[in-house]
Formats: C-alpha cells, sequence, structure tokens
C-alpha cells in the first residue's frame, strides 16, 4: 500500500481510501488461476488444495475485502473465511473487464492489453464489456482473440460457469476463450453446472457471479446491495453443502465499489479542449492529449488536484500499475495523463453516454475499498 488512509464516515463506517497499488505478486488476482491449474503450492494455495482433483473459483463481482468485513452479519460464512486469510490486491484499473482477464489469463493488464472498461482503438471507444464502439458491434472488425492475445486458463481444460447469456460475447471470446461453457439462469441452476462440472473431472472450475455489482451500480450500496450479499451467502452454502469435501471451494473477487453519492465532476472545457479523447473509468479516466499538448495537459489537470492524483503515463508505467511489462499494444491503448479520485468522487466526459452518470456503486480506482479483495477458502 502507499500513501496515508483517509478516513471517511457514512452509513457504512470507516472507509479505507488509502492508495494501494497492485502487487502482482503470489497474493494479486494474476497469481490464483495459473497456481490452481498447475497444482502448485503459493503462498496462497495450500498443499491440500494443490494436490486436490478439482478446484472451484467462485468470483463474486464487486465483493471487496472491506466490504465483505463491514457487513459480516449478512454473509456469516463468507465473512469468517475471509477473516481467516488477508486480502489480496486486484489489478490497475480496478474495473470488471480487466481485472477478469487477469483472473483467467494470469496476466497483468499491461500484457493482456484489456486496460480498461472503454479503450482506445482504431475504430474508437470499444466498450470492452459490450464489445461496442458507438453502439456497433465490432467482434469482426476487432477480434476478440486479437485485441487480448493471452490465452485464458493457461491454454488447460477448464469448465466455466456464467450467465448462459454471456456465452457468445466479444468479452467471453477475449477473457474466457477455451474453457468449456455451462451457463446459468438462476442460482439452483449455478449450483448444478458446478456440480455437473466437477463430476466431469474438469480440474478447474471457473464459477462467475455478478449480482452483488450490479445491484451496487443501480442502487449504491444501502438496501437492495445487502440483500444481493445475503443471496451470494445462500450461493456459497449451497456450493459447499453440495460439492465433496475434498473439493475446495474458492471465494475471490475482481475488485471491491464504492458509493458515490455526488454527481460526477465534469471535466473542464478548457481541458477537454487539449485532448483528442479520452478511455477508461470515472474513477480512473485517460485523457488522451493532443499532439504536442502533453505538457500542457498535466498542468490544466492540476486544478483537481484537491480530488485526484493527477498521473502522466510516465508515472503510471514507472510505478508498475499495469505490471512490470506493458506490450506496445497496451501502451498505444493508453492516454497521456490519469485523472484518479482519492476519495468518494467520479470524472465524466462532456460527450460520454448519460446512463453512466447516474451509478451509484463505483469502482475502477486505487483506493483499498475498491482493490482489496478476498481470497477466502470454503
Amino acid at each position: 500500500m502507499d500513501g496515508d488512509a483517509i478516513e471517511h464516515s457514512g452509513n457504512s463506517g470507516a472507509l479505507a481510501l488509502d492508495r494501494t497499488l497492485p502487487t502482482y505478486d503470489d497474493r494479486c488476482i494474476t497469481g490464483v488461476a495459473p497456481a490452481l491449474l498447475a497444482g502448485a503450492t503459493t503462498d496462497l494455495i495450500s498443499d491440500a488444495v494443490a494436490a486436490a482433483r478439482t478446484a472451484v473459483l467462485l468470483v463474486v463481482d464487486g465483493l471487496g475485502w472491506h466490504q465483505l468485513r463491514r457487513h459480516r452479519s449478512l454473509a456469516p460464512t463468507l465473512a469468517a473465511a475471509n477473516d481467516a486469510a488477508p486480502p489480496i490486491t486486484t489489478v490497475a484499473p480496478s474495473t470488471t473487464a480487466t481485472a477478469l482477464t487477469s483472473l483467467t489469463t494470469g496476466a497483468a493488464p499491461g500484457e493482456h492489453g484489456l486496460v480498461g472498461y472503454r479503450i482506445a482503438t482504431s475504430l474508437g471507444l470499444l466498450n470492452v464489456l459490450r464489445w461496442r464502439t458507438g453502439g456497433r458491434d465490432v467482434r469482426a472488425a476487432l477480434p476478440p482473440h486479437e485485441l487480448q492475445p493471452v490465452e485464458p486458463f493457461c491454454g488447460q481444460a477448464a469448465a466455466v460457469v456464467t450467465r448462459a447469456e454471456f456465452r457468445h460475447s466479444g468479452f467471453s471470446g477475449a477473457h474466457l476463450r477455451g474453457g468449456t461453457f455451462r451457463g446459468w439462469h438462476d442460482l439452483p441452476g449455478f449450483v448444478a453446472a458446478v456440480r455437473d462440472a466437477v463430476d466431469e473431472g474438469f480440474r478447474f472450475i471457473f464459477a462467475y457471479h455478478d449480482t452483488v455489482d450490479k445491484i451496487a451500480h443501480e442502487f449504491g450500496l444501502g438496501e437492495r446491495y445487502r440483500s444481493a450479499l445475503a443471496e451470494t451467502e445462500r450461493l456459497a452454502v449451497a456450493l459447499r453443502s453440495g460439492l465433496p469435501p475434498e473439493t475446495p471451494l474458492i471465494v475471490t473477487a475482481d475488485h471491491g465499489v464504492v458509493e458515490v453519492l455526488e454527481p460526477p465532476v465534469m471535466v473542464d472545457p478548457e481541458v477537454v479542449a487539449l485532448t483528442e479523447g479520452w478511455s477508461g473509468e470515472a474513477r480512473l479516466l485517460w485523457l488522451h492529449a493532443c499532439a504536442g499538448a502533453e505538457s500542457d495537459l498535466a498542468a490544466a489537470c492540476e486544478r483537481y488536484a484537491a480530488i485526484a492524483e493527477i498521473a502522466p503515463v510516465a508515472q503510471v508505467l514507472d510505478e508498475q500499475w499495469l505490471g512490470r511489462h506493458v506490450t506496445v499494444a497496451a501502451r498505444a491503448r493508453l492516454g497521456d495523463v490519469a485523472l484518479v479520485p482519492r476519495g468518494l468522487q467520479a470524472f465524466t466526459m462532456p460527450d460520454e453516454d448519460q446512463p453512466h452518470h447516474a451509478l451509484i456503486g463505483r469502482h475502477g480506482g486505487l483506493t483499498a475499498e475498491e482493490m482489496l479483495v478476498p481470497f477466502a477458502q470454503l
């Protein structure tokens, strides 16, 4: 971790908003799948887990380590397992598209190249989760296996349990290709799909549940969010009871969540005038400078210094936010200056889609609330 903690008192108690960078070692989400697939003992993987015939990884989108501790009464089984092990870090940005790809490939964002929720491409700004630019499906023009070339699951056989509707998406092609797909429609179907994959003898089962994140985005961290946590607890308990005792069930996440109640900060026209585009997240926004305006853009962004870190791309690369190695392709997708809120703010651009303005639960930034996730064995 880097920097001093900032405490925020709200309905959920004190929040940990200290700057937290990815570790990119055994205690990062990048180290999980490769170790489980190889049956290797690491700082995270015990001898017993490494020796198991099958390992199930339950990935709960948006289940941050701090949020789980704060709501332990709603998810006592998960919280008890969470308390038994320290957190691990996700990647930067702490966003679904980037982190899930790091989870399935074991690669840092600088290697797999999906460096944000929205990335700059030859066809314009790509929404990675929808694989669309300007509302147009671009799976043919931007093949997922080319934009994200790292082979998921280390090229080994793996079962993938996720929502049935994700089967043919471009993002699934980027981060789940090669896996044997098992689609689910409801929680009983989720449990049954995992059990079937265990019976079929898969070494590794990647089981993904996204309700917590979806609810947090739309409704924040209130009553609906708490109900989603309780539902996740029921799912985890049902999975554990339905698996053979010798089959480890490990719970982790792609990122945590913070609640942003104030409207997003609109980037000033004077700053926008120095850019030729933007990419990334509301909590890690990349500004792409006009040719020759890199220094002027960084200087203009100092107006946000009270609420955000102003990080030139050279700093991001030097501090290895995206990992120790950044490919030429990944580097080309980055902007020149990143705006990273220190507190509970979000940034937006004048031409951003309006629905994004209404999101309450947010992630993508570098606070401990977003960056620390559980690695808990049930």
